[in-house]
């Protein structure tokens, strides 16, 4: 039996981590560590699936430049089948790093579908999976149509005006699968408050979907009206938390490729567990496609 394709809609992005030694000043000139490497959230799940054995396909934007190079040969060296829309340039990502691994991330994002989505590319998909920011281009068109089993919807960083827009967006591809943050899920809700739970339900019930909200301790998951949270497992301090999410998204993707839909709730708490692992693993290399224990190359 052939497994399943999954096909990811999303960024492939050059990453340059800046780590200052010192705080930053206005006019300053401040000694920093920096490194350029591969990243994008579509591309870093691509990546993860494919260094499981996933059989993937990534569809984004390279330009024909220096970057383009370099995530080019990223994507080939695990596999990823990769489906270019031209572009004049390729994307970039500035990511600003403190001592305790949080980021702050300066992007330049290259409209991927601009003139909407082939049909063709995503003909065989098993799994079709969707950057959240690509929900966030003008004119951008996915819609539900085509013959994929399940499709995914990723999260994204939202400012205050555009959850209304992301929602609609999101419920136009008709989605199996939410994966959101805490942060995410509190701005898709309205700034509501309450238990990851909670959100996870709300966003659900928005988006008529399997919804899985990941937090600093873990994630929480509404399937139907029933939530449930999994513990993550204990972890040394985060060295780079760039990638975690893109990991645990596809580690989930990974986890649930050939269940029943919706899936039981034993096999999506057991999906929801390796998914955290591999994010606290993630977490604690540089770089979002860093490799790990357990994975091809880690």
């Amino acid at each position: 039996m052939v497994a399943p394709l999954v096909v990811v809609i999303g960024d492939a992005l050059l990453d340059v981590h800046v780590v200052p030694s010192e705080p930053m000043r206005p006019g300053g000139d401040v000694p920093a560590m920096i490194r350029m490497l591969p990243g994008g959230q579509g591309a870093s799940v691509a990546v993860r699936l494919a260094r499981r054995g996933v059989r993937v396909r990534l569809v984004c934007a390279v330009g024909p430049d220096p970057a383009g190079r370099v995530l080019r040969d990223a994507l080939a060296a695990v596999g990823v089948d990769l489906h270019e829309v031209d572009a004049p340039h390729s994307g970039a990502v500035v990511v600003l790093r403190d001592a305790r691994g949080d980021r702050t991330m300066l992007s330049q994002r290259v409209p991927l579908l601009a003139d909407g989505l082939d049909a063709t590319i995503v003909a065989d998909a098993g799994w079709l999976v969707v950057s959240g920011y690509v929900l966030l281009e003008a004119g951008a068109d996915i819609g539900s149509s085509g013959p994929s089993a399940r499709r995914v919807v990723l999260g994204c960083s939202l400012g205050a005006r555009q959850s209304a827009e992301w929602l609609a967006a999101a419920r136009s591809v008709s989605p199996h699968l939410v994966v959101v943050n805490l942060d995410e899920a509190r701005s898709l809700a309205g700034g509501a408050s309450g238990p990851p739970a909670r959100l996870a339900g709300v966003l659900g019930e928005r988006l008529g979907s399997v919804a899985v909200v990941t937090h600093p301790g873990g994630s929480a998951a509404a399937v139907g009206g029933d939530t449930f949270e999994v513990t993550a497992p204990s972890s040394t301090p985060a060295v780079d938390t760039t990638g975690a999410g893109d990991a645990f998204a596809a580690m989930l993707i990974a986890e649930l490729l050939d269940a029943a839909w919706p899936p039981e709730r034993a096999a999506l708490r057991r999906a929801m567990l390796e998914a955290s692992t591999l994010a606290t693993a993630v977490a604690g290399v540089a770089g979002a496609q860093g490799s790990v224990a357990g994975e091809r190359g880690g």
